[in-house]
């Protein structure tokens, strides 16, 4: 199963604290702008932005006023759709007119973060503002979070330690610091930071959940679906909170719980690890029709990842060993990190050095172990899922059995009308057992019943 339950670390692009930039303004401005820019991120960003500009425009107005404005006004255009843009042009404008405030190049490190920018530019914005302001936390917080997101774990734990230092009471500096040490492998100090952030601030639904991915990889299962279940009550409308509560049910074996988060998270976001992952709890009840559907889905949607690592699984479950090999090679160049793939490369080297590469001899339709059918001969991919399946191949035997017990006792209308039926019957199978949801198994068995109830 893949398990991509990861912390994560999050925030709006620019936070309220720009007001603290307006709070001084004494305008030549008219008094109403000057009013609506110092109410700052409290009111709706087409309020803000023309008084802001009103400040701005006046050239007559001290640069401190006209910084104090642009930064304002950086944070309304932030919060517009299409809006960074002209955000980080405010705030340039600001350090070209004052290149000592602090403030600025704190708020243009965090956006060009957040903005999936230059990481490099955003650490060297961030360290500016610390040089200028050694006390400001929320200045080393966030290039912590920039060197979180580089994968400079180091540096960015001794920046979490530095804002902690600075502010005790900092519940986003201890939460961001227990996600790094999840990233780091050090789980148990991951649980201590993500417990103090909670204890600071009960209501963060992103520590929970990343809480929870820690308890998991302690093996503390409980605890983690406990913590994914407060993260969802908190945001119910993240698709992130249910797939990992999915991956915690699914690794308790309980495939059912698994399967309707996994459901819920696709009703949120159609997102091809939330198929491969529900499609990993079919195969392992054994519905492989609804496996292959929702891996089929993750195709679509990711034509490189979903398609080799998926096909390495069924590939493995038919006893392709040659195949199944090279797809899980394939996906360890495209995700080097995938320790599914590896386990999975590492166990088909081993099985192709005692077995060979070539697969086992397929079950002969007259062998009294298989299916109806030869599976030397199978063409559909339903036969071949039917093959790779003990119980599957029995019953579909069963099946033929009974069908033509039940046939040789008709009249010959009647007999017609089975024919007709059971052709209907596989077509619908063979046309079905892809989609998400179809359990092949259980359509096998219901028409195995069918069948008997005839007989009797």
């Amino acid at each position: 199963m893949r398990t991509r339950c990861s912390a994560q670390i999050s925030r709006n692009p620019l936070r309220t604290f720009l007001l603290g930039a307006a709070i001084s303004l004494v305008l030549a401005a008219p008094a109403a702008a000057a009013a609506d820019c110092v109410t700052g991120s409290k009111a709706a960003p087409a309020e803000i932005i023309p008084a802001c500009s009103a400040i701005i425009d006046q050239t007559s107005n001290p640069n401190s006023e006209r910084v104090a404005a642009l930064l304002v006004r950086a944070d309304a255009n932030a919060r517009t759709s299409g809006g960074l843009t002209q955000a980080l042009r405010d705030i340039d404008r600001a350090i070209a007119l004052d290149g000592k405030n602090a403030r600025a190049w704190r708020l243009r490190g965090d956006l060009l973060r957040e903005a999936g920018g230059d990481l490099n530019r955003a650490t060297s914005d961030l360290s500016k503002a610390i040089e200028l302001d050694p006390a400001d936390a929320e200045a080393y917080e966030l290039r912590g979070v920039a060197y979180t997101n580089q994968r400079r774990l180091d540096r960015a734990i001794a920046d979490y330690d530095q804002a902690i230092k600075l502010k005790p009471d900092y519940a986003q500096a201890w939460s961001d610091r227990g996600a790094t040490f999840y990233l780091n492998g050090d789980n148990d100090k991951a649980v201590a930071d993500l417990s103090e952030a909670l204890r600071l601030d009960p209501n963060r639904a992103r520590s929970y959940t990343n809480r929870g991915a820690a308890y998991k990889k302690l093996g503390q299962l409980d605890k983690s679906i406990a913590d994914d279940s407060e993260a969802i009550r908190l945001d119910p409308k993240v698709p992130e909170y249910y797939d990992n509560r999915g991956l915690s049910y699914a690794a308790m074996k309980d495939y059912d719980k698994a399967i309707a988060d996994y459901e819920q998270a696709l009703r949120l976001a159609p997102r091809p690890n939330f198929f491969t992952n529900r499609g990993d709890s079919y195969q392992f009840k054994g519905e492989f029709g609804a496996a292959l559907g929702d891996y089929e889905a993750a195709l679509k949607l990711d034509p490189n990842f979903a398609k080799t690592y998926n096909n390495a699984v069924l590939y493995t479950k038919m006893g392709e060993r040659k195949k199944a090999l090279a797809d899980y090679e394939t996906a360890l160049r495209l995700d080097p990190g995938n320790t599914n793939a590896a386990d999975g490369r590492r166990t088909m080297m081993a099985e192709i050095a005692k077995f060979g590469a070539e697969a086992p001899q397929p079950l002969a339709a007259n062998s009294g172990n298989g299916p109806s059918f030869d599976c030397a001969n199978a063409k559909r991919e339903v036969e071949k899922v039917i093959c790779a399946d003990p119980q599957l191949g029995a019953l579909d035997r069963q099946l033929a059995e009974a069908f033509e017990r039940v046939l040789k006792s008709m009249n010959r209308r009647s007999a017609a009308d089975l024919r007709k039926s059971q052709h209907e019957f596989l077509a619908t199978r063979d046309a079905s057992f892809r989609r998400p949801g179809y359990d092949l198994k259980k359509v096998m068995q219901d028409r195995l019943q069918r069948l008997n109830a005839m007989e009797g």
